[in-house]
């Protein structure tokens, strides 16, 4: 029986196989794997599939045996597990034999990222769940604390902080959103504000902008220059969305009667919105005008 160590010794671990035809029933992602499984898709998976699909896993993934289900719930290698079911490969893993804590599978989670580092929202997502165990109420307190907390610069963590609250729907307009350079989240940040300040519907636009590229024929097919084209289409769809004049709602008009005199008339004019009203009256004559404001002073007393 093989078997390894982690964190200096204090947890061992067993090396065990799983055969492609289980992988899918007998494992799992562990809640603290920051890997957004959303995001897996052979475009993000590219640098490794080719490989694994030939020669299989050389490297093991981390997991814990859930007691409930019997599950071998992945730490890390969900990329390679992703790989294993695509390509009917073996998983093999090292599955951590005694109790580990949530701090422990943390520390080991942190140290055994695979080739691909975690994307700014994912790596975010994990330094939160650190703070939270440690029980730092980060709505509350300040960046420059915060990081000293985590044990990180202020500026790095103001960029995965920044990365992990931009909207999901501008993210995942990219072929792998997980694997965008880390220098557009910034630029992403300023078109969620502007298109915010603008008034416009995040998810609308999103879906509106989906559309188009969709139907841009010039998209290239290699990853990265698609990337960096579908930036740059963004960052022109946007700049056209906030300047595209808004056709000012007008108030709906209707006659109340009609008149012999050309001149005199009488309509109501109902806002956008339904909440205002306005009458007019022209030349209808003083009695008449006279019973419609007792009327309508009758009415609104009665309201009152």
């Amino acid at each position: 029986m093989q078997t390894r160590t982690y964190l200096s010794g204090q947890v061992t671990a067993k090396r065990e196989v799983v055969e492609a035809k289980d992988i899918e029933s007998l494992t799992g992602i562990h809640p603290l794997n920051p890997r957004n499984q959303d995001g897996l898709t052979l475009e993000a998976v590219r640098d490794i599939l080719p490989s694994i699909s030939e020669n299989g896993v050389n490297q093991e993934g981390v997991a814990i045996k859930c007691p409930k289900t019997g599950k071998y719930l992945l730490l890390d290698a969900s990329r390679r597990r992703f790989c294993c079911i695509h390509s009917r490969v073996d998983l093999p893993l090292w599955v951590l034999q005694s109790d580990v804590t949530d701090e422990q599978a943390l520390k080991i989670i942190n140290d055994s990222q695979e080739v691909k580092r975690w994307s700014y929202p994912e790596h975010a997502a994990y330094l939160l769940v650190i703070a939270q165990r440690k029980k730092i109420n980060v709505e509350e307190t300040k960046i420059e604390d915060l990081a000293q907390s985590l044990g990180m610069g202020r500026e790095s963590l103001r960029k995965r902080l920044e990365a992990y609250n931009i909207s999901r729907n501008i993210i995942e307009v990219f072929v792998d959103f997980e694997g965008i350079p880390n220098s557009f989240y910034s630029k992403l940040a300023k078109f969620e504000k502007a298109l915010a300040k603008a008034g416009k519907n995040i998810e609308e636009e999103m879906d509106a902008f989906k559309n188009e590229l969709q139907l841009n024929e010039e998209l290239s097919s290699e990853v990265s220059e698609c990337q960096r084209q579908t930036l740059e289409l963004l960052g022109e769809f946007v700049s056209n969305t906030i300047n595209r004049k808004t056709q000012k709602a007008s108030w709906e008009t209707t006659k109340l009667a009609e008149f012999e005199d050309k001149k005199a008339y009488a309509k109501v004019s109902r806002s956008p919105d339904r909440n205002s009203v306005k009458f007019e009256l022209s030349r209808i004559g003083s009695e008449k005008l006279r019973k419609i404001e007792d009327s309508i002073r009758a009415i609104l007393s009665e309201e009152a």
